[in-house]
């Protein structure tokens, strides 16, 4: 038996286990967190996604939503195991009803590119898609926050916006996140360095026409050219450019 002493919110509870004298941590059922982060589509966005959510400790309900439910509780047993070494959190697969009450739905699902298709190609496919699942997001959950990560990913942030009529501030896309991401690794790599000493970013198109903007980049807090004469190596623009170049054909 076990008797609760306190709720803590976000799902989670402290109970007091009559007779042993235990003080444990009680995960909430799945109707009663108010933090909750649906993601719909389950594939290696979606999963690396809900499993990045479970480490960071930000989402401590997660719900996985996927056309084959037998993949998302798979996904959501497998992220699930390695809550012991992370943070308390209800990961479970779901449906569209539990978009219901997520503060945050992470969309995640499309189709890829095919051989010899264009990103012109693709998002007729994936606005398809969005035709159909967007609405149904929006039945359930009027007032939520979508967060678009599928491609290409800034067209369909906007198209995600008309199909909801949500205000702009509640469609937001991973835009350049990734790009700049992999550029600080690609600086870092190059200058022998840890990313995370490297702030430049990449703007505009998650696709062919982003640009890097270099006179912002900074390693150690100084503009690159400064950083090389100050470390004695040098200043390679072909070798900037290659770094821009891998950087967008990654996507």
């Amino acid at each position: 038996m076990i008797w609760l002493a306190k709720e803590l919110g976000c799902g989670i509870a402290v109970g007091w286990e009559c007779g042993t004298g235990l003080l444990i941590l009680i995960k909430a059922g799945k109707q009663m967190s108010k933090d909750r982060v649906a993601v719909v589509g389950v594939g290696n966005v979606g999963a690396t996604t809900a499993y990045a959510l479970l480490l960071s400790g930000l989402a401590p309900d997660i719900v996985l939503i996927n056309r084959d439910r037998n993949k998302a509780e798979g996904e959501a047993e497998d992220i699930s195991h390695a809550e012991p070494w992370s943070h308390t959190t209800l990961v479970r697969a779901g449906g569209f009803e539990d978009c219901a009450t997520a503060k945050v739905i992470v969309v995640a699902v499309g189709a890829g590119l095919g051989p010899g298709e264009t990103r012109l190609d693709l998002l007729k496919k994936n606005a398809a898609i969005f035709r159909d699942l967007i609405p149904k997001i929006v039945a359930t959950n009027p007032k939520g926050i979508l967060l678009i990560a599928t491609n290409p990913v800034d067209a369909l942030t906007h198209y995600a916006r008309e199909l909801s009529g949500f205000d702009p501030n509640r469609v937001v896309g991973s835009g350049t996140i990734l790009d700049t991401a992999r550029l600080r690794v690609l600086l870092g790599d190059h200058y022998g360095v840890d990313p995370q000493s490297v702030h430049a970013y990449v703007i505009g198109e998650h696709g062919d026409s982003q640009v890097p903007v270099w006179s912002a980049a900074r390693i150690a807090g100084l503009p690159l050219q400064e950083f090389c004469r100050a470390r004695g190596v040098a200043y390679n623009k072909a070798a900037l450019d290659e770094m821009a170049l891998r950087t967008r054909n990654a996507y």
